[in-house]
């Protein structure tokens, strides 16, 4: 009898095994199929995300290679996905060279033609989109805007992805073509006196206050 029960014993066993041997290689198999079909490689399917009627979106009349602005390509992300669009903007920063490809970022906000020192009036944040282009493109920029210039704006054309595939799910564009629209210039900084004086004043205000202070508490704790 008690050879019996050993043997069912054994006999559950082996089968319980089997189950957990068969339930972790359907998850090995699962999470293979995950990698290799793109999630965890970051290129999960795109959400679908509502149009905004109040920036630029395509239609099915929309011809490639059509002019668009950072602030609809951000807003309408998945309706643009995919589609060749034209950019304009400000190249900043500097062409970050890898192998023959390169990245430049352009910048198509209110001081992409003129900046504050210029008399650009103030016209919120700074946008723009990150550029994956040939880097003998890239080499056709001579300027890039930093605090002392005022880059070259230039236009390209090329493939928006609103999660790339390549580079992460970054949001980018990936160019085929630039053409330089205005070459970029020095930045003249003049001093300002009056904001020069008011800050001296700010700061004496500020050193009078400090002082005070001081005083006060040493007088409260005698």
């Amino acid at each position: 009898m008690r050879i019996v029960i050993d043997r069912k014993e054994k006999s559950w066993l082996l089968n319980g095994r089997l189950k957990c041997l068969w339930l972790a290689f359907a998850i090995a198999v699962k999470v293979f199929l995950v990698i290799l079909s793109g999630p965890a490689l970051g290129e999960a399917a795109m959400p679908q995300i509502s149009l905004n009627p109040d920036y630029t979106f395509p239609t099915k009349d929309t011809p490639s290679g059509v002019e668009v602005n950072s602030a609809s390509l951000v807003e309408n992300t998945s309706a643009w996905n995919g589609h060749v669009v034209a950019f304009t903007g400000e190249a900043i920063g500097e062409a970050m060279v890898r192998g023959n490809m390169a990245w430049i970022h352009l910048n198509d906000d209110a001081y992409m033609w003129k900046n504050i020192e210029e008399g650009a009036p103030l016209g919120g944040y700074n946008s723009g989109h990150a550029v994956w282009i040939p880097a003998d493109l890239a080499m056709k920029i001579r300027v890039f805007g930093d605090f002392k210039h005022e880059g070259d704006v230039v236009k390209i054309v090329g493939r928006f992805h609103a999660a790339c595939p390549k580079h992460g799910g970054d949001m980018d564009i990936h160019a085929s073509t630039l053409e330089i629209v205005r070459v970029g210039h020095p930045v003249r900084h003049v001093f300002n006196t009056s904001r020069a004086i008011l800050a001296g004043f700010l700061l004496a205000v500020a050193f009078a206050l400090h002082r005070i202070r001081i005083i006060v508490r040493r007088r409260h704790t005698l």
